[in-house]
């Protein structure tokens, strides 16, 4: 008999397929719209944007009762500056009803 179901390999390259795989991976504002590909070009100010998502998603998760992390962002232009990372799965949450 032959297998005529086959799982595409696609779903992980999907924003949600991506959460899916680890939903439980911490990651900062930034990282979010870089690696879902989110249109930060047009932003007019992406500091200001990922700070405040970043404010609103601490308050939202406290709210929840959902810890966060810290991280340094040594990357960034803003260098030594701290982070908060969430899970993948609430900042999914977060951007489907922000």
């Amino acid at each position: 008999m032959q297998d005529i179901f086959k799982t595409s390999s696609v779903h992980l390259t999907t924003a949600l397929g991506r959460v899916g795989a680890d939903p439980s991976r911490l990651m900062t504002i930034r990282e979010w719209w870089y690696e879902m590909d989110e249109p930060v070009a047009m932003l007019a100010d992406p500091h200001a944007t990922f700070r405040e998502d970043e404010r609103n998603m601490i308050e939202q998760c406290r709210r929840d009762g959902i810890n966060i992390a810290s991280t340094r962002c040594e990357h960034l232009a803003y260098r030594d500056d701290e982070r908060a990372a969430f899970p993948a799965w609430r900042l999914a949450m977060f951007y489907a009803n922000p």
